[in-house]
């Protein structure tokens, strides 16, 4: 997927969220294949997992998510999708405070890895590492 595709994508979604056409939790619905296979998918399209990770926060930004759908991601996902690093980009495309706040760090502390874990000392390191 190239940028262009996942802004025209963004656009689309987007536009349908806000008309009511698009339902919160089919948002979520939608997200579970694109984050249980992205892992495999990065293999072919590296860039897949950055544009994921826009469409994620730009769906946060809209009110559709918040970055907690994470912990209830497909099993593969969070175990072997690396889900605290790709939670640490949504925020860093969130910007502003989202990389600070105490409730959005605790979803990425719980999503690390004991790899992770033995890399980073906390979720805010990790974060910051990105």
């Amino acid at each position: 997927m190239k940028a262009e595709n996942a802004t025209k994508f963004l656009e689309v979604a987007l536009r349908c969220h806000k008309e009511k056409k698009l339902e919160d939790a089919s948002v979520v619905a939608g997200l579970n294949d694109p984050l249980e296979f992205l892992s495999d998918i990065e293999i072919d399209a590296p860039l897949a997992g950055a544009h994921l990770a826009t469409i994620v926060s730009e769906f946060i930004k809209a009110g559709a998510l918040k970055l907690d759908f994470l912990l209830a991601a497909p099993e593969y996902f969070r175990t072997d999708g690396k889900p605290a690093k790709f939670a640490g980009k949504v925020l860093k495309k969130l910007g502003g405070d989202a990389t600070d706040s105490e409730s959005n760090l605790e979803v990425v502390e719980k999503l690390m890895t004991s790899d992770d874990k033995e890399a980073h000392s906390s979720a805010k390191d990790l974060v910051a590492s990105l």
